[in-house]
């Protein structure tokens, strides 16, 4: 389901006009994925939205400090070194998941926090770097292509990773 999301924009659902339409929608599809993942006893829904919202999370950020990040700095380095912070603690809370099973109470605890990090990093950045960024007349056209092509990249990527991991594939 990540990859089918991170796909769509792929496939000329990325809004050219704005990027940062692009990240709230990152947004909004990993705080879903989280509170179903919290929201539920159910195993299996652990077991496939823990590595979802992991993939998710490790994509966004990945194109935000790639592209986003250095091109939006000068306006506001502090709060673009914060959401970085952010992305830091995410990134080690991110580890610490990969060493666990989804559903297992250490990894549910982790997933909690992740949430509240992750929460409070959307709020920043939708409610002070985003208007900063649309406001500030650089050319978002341009960056939204950037970040396009950057994300494609890593789909194709990872595309080719699983592909040559998997059994029959062909690659050797």
């Amino acid at each position: 389901m990540a990859q089918d999301n991170l796909q769509a924009r792929s496939q000329g659902n990325f809004p050219l006009d704005d990027p940062t339409q692009s990240l709230m929608h990152d947004h909004n599809y990993v705080r879903q994925l989280m509170q179903h993942y919290l929201g539920t006893q159910d195993k299996n829904v652990w077991q496939q939205a823990g590595p979802q919202i992991c993939e998710a999370l490790q994509m966004h950020t990945t194109l935000e400090e790639a592209v986003f990040y250095p091109r939006v700095q000068e306006l506001d380095p502090a709060l673009v070194e914060k959401c970085q912070d952010d992305h830091q603690v995410a990134d080690e809370l991110l580890v610490q998941l990969q060493e666990l099973q989804p559903g297992e109470p250490a990894y549910n605890a982790l997933m909690q926090q992740l949430q509240d990090c992750v929460i409070a990093h959307i709020e920043v950045e939708e409610q002070q770097l985003f208007p900063a960024v649309r406001n500030a007349g650089i050319d978002l056209q341009e960056l939204a292509l950037r970040m396009q092509a950057y994300e494609a990249n890593l789909i194709s990527t990872q595309a080719a990773s699983a592909r040559g991991a998997q059994p029959g594939s062909g690659l050797h």
